[in-house]
């Protein structure tokens, strides 16, 4: 399946340096220093400049940067959950009561 969306003729390093640049318009947008920023995830603030600049980092870092901006819930729109699959769908569907059954004496 070919996806024509634009982040796929982008390489995984462009990817980096777009994501590094949108993380520091956050950063720039809630007033913060790289310094500020620095100090909340535990790194100096040469870090997030390396960040910033789509050095690779570890997922780690990328979710401490995320909760420091306070963007994390994004990651939602970034990975979908997958939901219940039709089988379990159909399995619950099964489960369920179909009709009522006798009072007992």
């Amino acid at each position: 399946m070919i996806n024509f969306h634009p982040w796929y003729s982008l390489t995984e390093n462009q990817i980096l340096v777009e994501l590094g640049k949108r993380l520091k318009a956050i950063r720039l947008n809630l007033n913060k220093s790289q310094k500020e920023l620095g100090d909340v995830i535990g790194k100096g603030p040469d870090e997030i400049s390396r960040i910033e600049s789509g050095k690779p980092i570890t997922m780690i870092s990328f979710l401490r940067v995320l909760r420091a901006l306070n963007i994390l819930e994004n990651i939602d729109n970034a990975i979908k959950s997958p939901g219940i699959s039709p089988v379990k769908m159909m399995e619950l569907e099964n489960k369920k009561r179909k009709r009522a059954s006798k009072k007992r004496k």
